[in-house]
């Protein structure tokens, strides 16, 4: 029996049926949520960018502010038609791995993209955060905001990642790009060409996980508005462009891990992939979430299914807390699943959203040293978001579903949407 197949047992068995794991599948691999070693994945902080996103500000000379772009939305949500509904936890349909009516986790809320946006085949959403991440009381100013990443995955050029600022009252939302800054003479910027699989808000800083490297940080008070009348990148005679889009958000600072992949992230003891983020307020103080997506388990006990791994984060500034200079993990563990595109923590508790290509898929949850609990997700769920409640209480776990196109784009299918379950119901 191969590896892949074994993973698969143990999926189907855990928390469905109660009968006996195969003894070899029980040596190589359990369901456990293991602690591990935390001397490893150490960011060292690079902010040498922020001078020249300084030197950009002052040649835009277009500051705005994320009230500004959201009053400037100019794309509408919609309701979710039955295709796209048919992604949702409620609609969980494996009869190859059938689960009890009480593992079946039922949308609280949900919304669609413009028609535009649900039918692109080379834009794919996948990070989300909002302004519960942002300040504790949930909301920034008088708005409550919600941000979800895209990554640009067309060959012929890459267009890097844009944001999607989304007014959660109003139902409108904009796109903006993510640059970084040349450091150049002149002022100018690059696309951002990364996969963008999670994001986190914290104050004025968007952070965003850079597959390979660790964590890009933009300054969500340096928004800059642009032309846009061109579909090119940068400067362009005395204009600005950002390929048709109108606002811009440049980067100020890398946290980067000390061992890089130099092409497709390759995990190792010492290697992190940065796949998914999010913030975790049940801590004291705050915790950045780093999970990490793998295709596969693991009988190398330091990697297993992937690890999360929390930073600390300094309650004033919103920085992560340097150790000698370095942002060292707080704790670290090893996933008992692969798969796994969204993570979040929340009062010790873990909450692992797998993917399963363009089928249903689980949300597993446990804490560390004990087994997972299996509940129905996404097809194609994403990132994981925390929409606390009134005084930080457990609120809602929202994702964002990517899959609009088959795996060859020869078909629309039609999957994309945004939801939430309560956080109680999950377990």
């Amino acid at each position: 029996m191969t590896r892949r197949r074994r993973t698969a047992l143990l999926v189907a068995l855990t928390g469905v049926v109660a009968a006996a794991l195969p003894v070899q599948a029980q040596e190589e691999a359990d369901d456990l949520i293991h602690s591990r070693p935390t001397g490893a994945f150490p960011l060292t902080p690079d902010w040498s960018l922020q001078t020249y996103a300084e030197k950009l500000q002052t040649a835009v000379g277009t500051t705005t502010s994320v009230t500004a772009v959201l009053r400037d939305a100019n794309r509408e949500l919609s309701s979710c038609n039955s295709a796209q509904q048919h992604s949702l936890p409620e609609n969980y349909d494996r009869s190859d791995f059938p689960l009890s009516s009480g593992q079946i986790l039922h949308s609280s809320d949900k919304f669609c993209w413009d028609p535009g946006d649900s039918k692109v085949a080379y834009w794919i959403p996948q990070g989300i955060t909002g302004s519960a991440d942002a300040d504790k009381d949930g909301l920034w100013g008088d708005n409550r905001v919600m941000l979800v990443s895209w990554y640009y995955d067309e060959s012929a050029s890459n267009k890097g990642v844009r944001i999607s600022f989304v007014d959660m009252k109003n139902r409108k939302y904009r796109h903006a790009l993510l640059v970084e800054p040349t450091k150049t003479a002149t002022p100018d910027y690059t696309a951002v060409p990364i996969h963008a699989g999670g994001i986190a808000w914290l104050n004025n800083y968007l952070y965003v996980a850079d597959t390979k490297v660790g964590l890009r940080v933009f300054d969500m008070e340096r928004i800059l508005e642009v032309s846009d009348a061109q579909d090119s990148i940068g400067k362009s005679g005395s204009t600005y462009y950002a390929h048709n889009y109108k606002y811009v958000l440049p980067q100020v600072a890398t946290y980067r891990q000390p061992v890089q992949s130099t092409s497709k992230c390759d995990p190792t003891a010492t290697r992190l992939c940065f796949s998914s983020l999010s913030l975790d307020r049940s801590t004291a103080p705050d915790t950045l979430v780093v999970g990490e997506y793998r295709e596969d388990r693991d009988t190398n006990a330091a990697v297993d299914g992937g690890r999360v791994v929390r930073y600390q984060v300094d309650a004033s500034t919103r920085l992560p807390v340097l150790t000698g200079g370095k942002a060292v993990p707080y704790d670290v563990v090893t996933m008992p699943r692969s798969n796994v595109q969204g993570v979040q923590t929340w009062k010790d508790t873990y909450y692992l959203g797998r993917s399963s290509s363009r089928r249903h898929s689980w949300m597993y949850s446990g804490s560390v040293g004990r087994g997972t609990k299996t509940n129905s997700w996404a097809i194609g769920g994403e990132d994981l978001y925390h929409e606390h409640g009134p005084n930080e209480t457990a609120g809602r776990l929202w994702t964002v579903a990517e899959h609009a196109w088959s795996l060859d784009r020869s078909t629309f299918i039609d999957r994309r949407a945004i939801f939430a379950v309560p956080l109680s119901s999950i377990g």
